[in-house]
C-alpha cells in the first residue's frame, strides 16, 4: 500500500515546481467596452376602447335616423352579456305567444329569437326557447309545465291564449315552483303574475283613442247630428279577452255620439282573408256604411275586401269608406303610405314584448321591484305622421326594415315606466360586484 502512496506524493511535488516556474506577471486590467443600455421596444399606441355603438352607427338605419324616425343616440346592444351570470352560467327564459299565425305575434317572437343570442344565451334550445300555441290553451299550459320540468327557466314570458284558464298553471309555476311569470298584451288574471305589460285597450288611452280619431275624421267629412252615419266594427275573436276589451274601448268613445250607429260583424279570427270576405259581404249588405273599424290583426284585409267590390276609392273621394285598424301590421303600414287606407294604431306585439322583457330583466336579473301593470303608449298613425312617429326613440314595429330584426334597437323606457334600460353595468351596480 505504501509503495503506491510515496511515488504519488513525489509526482505531485515535481509538477508543482514545474508550474511555479511558468507563472508570468499579470496583464494590466482591460477596461470593458461600454454597452449602451437596452431600450425596451416601443409598444404601439393603445387604441382607445371602441365606444358602444348607437343607432346612428348602423348604416342600415342611417336614413331613418336622418329623417328623425329613429333616435340615433340609442345604444345598439345595451343587453350584451346581461344574461350571463358572474359564474359563467346563463339565465334561462321560456317565451310563448298564443299563436304564430298572426303577424304581430310572429314579429315579436322573431325579435326575441334575435335578441337572446345577442345576450350570450347561445342557440335556441338550452337556455331559451319560444313557442307558438296556435290558440290552443292546453298546448300552452303543456309548454309551461314541460319547460318547468326540463329547462327550469328563471322566468316565463307569456302572451296567453286564455286569461282565465291559465290561472292554475300560472299559480303552480309561481307559488309551488318559484318561477316568476310575466305577461304581455294578453294577460293572465292572477295576482301570481309579477307584471303585465300591454296596451290598455279598454281605455283610457287605448282603443278609445282610435274611436276619438274616427269621430274627428267623420266630422271633417261632414257627418254630424244633421247628417248621421253608420260604422261597421269588424270583430277579431269574441272568445278572446283582448278582442272584448278593444270593443269596450272603442265604444267608450263612440257610444256618447248619438249620430253614429255601429253595426258589428261576425268574427274575422284575426285572418286577412276572412277579413276581406267579411268586409265585402258587409258593404254589400249595408251600403250605408261609411267607415270600417277592425279590432286588429288581419285588418289589412279591409283593403282587398273593398277592392273586390270596386269600393276602394281614393281618400279624398266623397264616397271613400274610411279604413281604420287597431294594429300596425306591415300591410296596413304600406296601405297608409300608399294612400289606400286611412289610419292604424301603434298597437303591435313588438313594443309590449320588448318592454315586458325589460321589466322581467329589471326584476329577475337586476333584483329591482317592478309594477304590476305597465301601459304601453298608444298612438294613431296616418299620412300626417307616418314618416316620423316613434315610441321611446324608435318607430312602431312595422317601420323597421322588413325582415331585419337584428336591426331592432331596443326601446328606451319612457319616464312613466320608472326604470332605466337594463344593462350589464346596472346589474353589477345593483347586485354589488
Amino acid at each position: 500500500m505504501k509503495r503506491f502512496i510515496i511515488p504519488l506524493v513525489t509526482a505531485v511535488a515535481v509538477v508543482s515546481i514545474i508550474l511555479a516556474g511558468c507563472v508570468t506577471e499579470p496583464a494590466p486590467p482591460v477596461t470593458p467596452p461600454v454597452t449602451p443600455p437596452v431600450t425596451p421596444p416601443v409598444e404601439p399606441p393603445v387604441e382607445p376602447p371602441v365606444g358602444a355603438l348607437t343607432a346612428a352607427d348602423i348604416p342600415e338605419l342611417a336614413e331613418m335616423v336622418a329623417r328623425g324616425q329613429v333616435d340615433g343616440s340609442l345604444l345598439w346592444n345595451p343587453f350584451e352579456d346581461l344574461l350571463v351570470k358572474p359564474d359563467g352560467t346563463s339565465f334561462r327564459v321560456a317565451y310563448s305567444v298564443s299563436t304564430l299565425e298572426v303577424e304581430p305575434c310572429a314579429q315579436s317572437t322573431k325579435m326575441i329569437e334575435d335578441y337572446f343570442p345577442r345576450f350570450g344565451l347561445g342557440p335556441k334550445g338550452e337556455n331559451w326557447t319560444t313557442f307558438g300555441s296556435r290558440f290552443d290553451v292546453d298546448a300552452q299550459i303543456g309548454f309551461m309545465e314541460d319547460m318547468a320540468a326540463t329547462m327550469e327557466p328563471d322566468w316565463f314570458q307569456i302572451h296567453s291564449v286564455s286569461a282565465e284558464l291559465q290561472v292554475p298553471v300560472t299559480e303552480k309555476m309561481v307559488y309551488e315552483l318559484g318561477i316568476p311569470v310575466f305577461t304581455q298584451d294578453c294577460g293572465i288574471e292572477s295576482e301570481a303574475v309579477t307584471s303585465f305589460v300591454a296596451h290598455k285597450f279598454e281605455g283610457p288611452g287605448g282603443t278609445d283613442i282610435l274611436g276619438t280619431w274616427l269621430i274627428a275624421e267623420l266630422e271633417r267629412r261632414g257627418y254630424g247630428p244633421d247628417n248621421p252615419c253608420v260604422v261597421a266594427e269588424l270583430w277579431g275573436m269574441r272568445e278572446m279577452l283582448t278582442s272584448k276589451l278593444r270593443n269596450v274601448g272603442f265604444h267608450k268613445a263612440i257610444d256618447p255620439v248619438a249620430w253614429i250607429t255601429v253595426i258589428e260583424t261576425k268574427d274575422t279570427n284575426w285572418a286577412e282573408e276572412q277579413t276581406a270576405t267579411i268586409t265585402a259581404d258587409t258593404i254589400m249588405a249595408h251600403p250605408e256604411v261609411v267607415a270600417l273599424f277592425h279590432h286588429g290583426c288581419g285588418g289589412q284585409g279591409m283593403v282587398p275586401g273593398l277592392e273586390s267590390i270596386d269600393m276602394l276609392l281614393p281618400l279624398d273621394d266623397p264616397d271613400h269608406i274610411i279604413i281604420a285598424s287597431n294594429d300596425a301590421e306591415n300591410a296596413m303600414w304600406d296601405a297608409v303610405l300608399d294612400g289606400r287606407a286611412d289610419t292604424f294604431s301603434t298597437h303591435g306585439m313588438v313594443e309590449p314584448s320588448d318592454i315586458c322583457f325589460q321589466v322581467a330583466v329589471t326584476n329577475v336579473v337586476l333584483g329591482q321591484p317592478v309594477e304590476k301593470f305597465y301601459q304601453c303608449p298608444f298612438l294613431m298613425v296616418d299620412a300626417s305622421n307616418i314618416n316620423t312617429v316613434q315610441i321611446g326613440g324608435v318607430p312602431p314595429s312595422c317601420g323597421m326594415p322588413r325582415g331585419r330584426w337584428d336591426l331592432w334597437v331596443p326601446l328606451n323606457p319612457l319616464p312613466e315606466y320608472g326604470f332605466p334600460q337594463p344593462s350589464l353595468e346596472l346589474r353589477m351596480q345593483y347586485m354589488g360586484y
